[in-house]
């Protein structure tokens, strides 16, 4: 017999044949509120692994966003229930593509679809941001440094290439906030001129683009950045990586064909630590994906120049080291 106790309302989509949801049939801030603590406390919480539980959390979340959305809440204390709950489901989104879009983590028959959970924390993330400038004058909402920050970094894949501009423009205490200050940093030293931002064309090149992988992960390492940050700023790992390693070959082809063959400068071992790659195979596969293959000498591997004779390395192989799916955040 189903428990009836246990039982959490589902999505429903509005299509045509659908009767309109009846009043009472929308949950109140303080159900919802109380909806999610089951989900997040005793679902995930629980004994079950997360992958089993994902997509039911995953559905039962949207719907509890849609409740909200739907009943437009406007009473101070009812808008702070709502974005404490849009703050919990994005952090749960996040965790989720830290932890299931890694296959080592999924048993025989489990998917996860890395698409699917983006949408909804970009949705999620959206609706945070507009409650946050809607009630700014009236509401002090102590998480939304750590939100903007996440908002920042995931604009190194955005359309809208004026992010130091719109940053300008936020309240004084968002910029003095030590997580949206970390954020910029981490943007900057990732930033690149190989990804061109902007829907229209000519696209532009990254305002601030230092392209300084090795700042990007000591800082990334270092007690500046919370683990949620982390997570966020693992999406991008492919991008930064393909900008070193772009860099680095560049370098390498530059010197005379003769030279170029017998080019000892970067060891596997050399190139694992460059790249922050945790085993020589995980970096010899995405070395692999864009055709540079390595030669041994003295029992040493080296990585060979010659491999590849294109002028420039092929980014459409990045694709499976990336989510390269918009990632619109109006901040």
């Amino acid at each position: 017999m189903p428990a009836e106790d246990r039982m959490v309302k589902r999505f429903r989509r509005s299509a045509a044949g659908y009767d309109e949801q009846l009043p009472s049939d929308i949950r109140t801030p303080q159900t919802l509120r109380r909806t999610l603590d089951y989900l997040l406390d005793k679902v995930i919480g629980g004994d079950e692994r997360l992958a089993t539980v994902h997509k039911y959390v995953w559905d039962r979340t949207r719907g509890i966003r849609n409740d909200f959305s739907i009943q437009q809440v406007s009473k101070p204390e009812d808008v702070k229930i709502a974005v404490e709950c849009y703050e919990r489901i994005a952090r749960f989104h996040i965790l989720s593509l830290h932890q299931l879009a890694n296959p080592d983590n999924l048993w025989e028959g489990e998917n996860f679809d890395a698409h699917q959970d983006r949408e909804q924390l970009n949705n999620t993330l959206l609706s945070l941001l507009y409650y946050y400038d809607d009630h700014r004058q009236h509401i002090d909402f102590p998480n939304e440094g750590e939100f903007r920050a996440y908002c920042i970094i995931f604009e190194l894949q955005s359309q809208n290439p004026d992010l130091e501009d719109r940053v300008q423009s936020w309240p004084e205490h968002l910029l003095n906030d030590k997580r949206v200050k970390t954020a910029l940093k981490l943007y900057k030293a990732a930033g690149n001129t190989l990804f061109d931002q902007g829907p229209l064309r000519p696209m532009e090149a990254f305002a601030i683009a230092q392209n300084n992988s090795s700042s990007f992960w000591n800082l990334l390492a270092s007690n500046a950045v919370p683990y949620i940050m982390a997570c966020v700023s693992e999406i991008y790992f492919g991008p930064v990586r393909f900008a070193a390693l772009d860099a680095l070959w560049h370098s390498a082809k530059s010197a005379p064909a003769g030279q170029q063959a017998k080019s000892r400068d970067w060891s596997l071992a050399d190139l694992t630590a460059y790249l922050r790659f945790d085993t020589e195979e995980e970096t010899k596969d995405f070395c692999g994906a864009f055709d540079l293959d390595f030669t041994t000498d003295n029992n040493t591997e080296y990585l060979d120049p010659t491999s590849n004779s294109a002028v420039n390395l092929d980014r459409a192989y990045l694709h499976p080291y990336m989510s390269r799916d918009h990632f619109l955040i109006a901040q």
